[in-house]
């Protein structure tokens, strides 16, 4: 099974297993028996998901069709699914995926255009926040091959501060997270399991923001973010 949700709309999502896509890299879902997607996270209402099954997944022999694997409740679906369909949103799913596989002027796809759009508003977001800070202050901590990471996320680490201040500070004007938004309620000061497992120096993780763009955000609103850190990161070092 592959969590794709950050996916869609960002990196192929392609099931064709073992072609290449036009980039030359195997799309995320290929090869992959199950893929689930969020409706939120590519232009769809918050509170719907899809989970895509590869035909024949169960068919091998160490392997059965799970019962009341998903919600549990009246036995709709076969007994997978629980509860009546969200048509409305579910419909909304369907035409935020229509518009993201939209052809446009230029010979891309609307998510391809989009998705080199926010990468250009991420390096920009980068950029700004080297530039505006000493040496040694500032970490990407996300791969450094563009191909294995999404192009609208930001995992940026601040040396000798502390991210939970830092957020107290500058919340009401730019949105942003120490961590993953489904672990936010973990408490503050704690590191995520995440930069541990991918080794950032503790003077770096404890400092860390994690910064979304989207196809929506301007050049105007990166420099304003920007500027909005900066200050306040100074301002800590400042009082060490």
């Amino acid at each position: 099974h592959t969590d794709a949700a950050q996916a869609v709309g960002k990196v192929s999502l392609s099931m064709e297993g073992g072609k290449s896509t036009s980039s030359g890299v195997n799309g995320i879902g290929s090869n992959v028996d199950m893929v689930t997607i969020v409706g939120h996270k590519f232009g769809a209402p918050k509170g719907v998901a899809c989970l895509y099954i590869r035909p024949g997944c169960f068919d091998r022999k160490h392997l059965s069709v799970p019962k009341n694997y998903m919600l549990l409740g009246g036995g709709q679906e076969n007994g997978r699914r629980g509860g009546t369909e969200n048509v409305p949103y579910i419909v909304g799913m369907g035409v935020a995926a229509d518009i993201l596989m939209q052809k446009m002027p230029q010979g891309d796809l609307q998510w391809q255009q989009d998705a080199h759009w926010m990468k250009a508003m991420r390096y920009r977001l980068l950029k700004s926040l080297t530039k505006g800070l000493p040496d040694r202050i500032v970490r990407d901590n996300g791969p450094r091959r563009h191909f294995n990471r999404l192009p609208n996320t930001l995992s940026v680490g601040f040396r000798g501060v502390d991210s939970s201040q830092l957020l107290e500070r500058i919340q009401h004007r730019v949105a942003c997270s120490a961590g993953a938004a489904c672990h936010s309620s973990d408490g503050k000061g704690k590191i995520s399991s995440v930069l541990e497992a991918m080794e950032v120096p503790m003077e770096y993780a404890a400092g860390t923001l994690r910064l979304s763009v989207g196809p929506g955000t301007t050049e105007d609103e990166i420099d304003m973010a920007s500027v909005t850190i900066i200050e306040e990161v100074k301002r800590q070092l400042a009082s060490l």
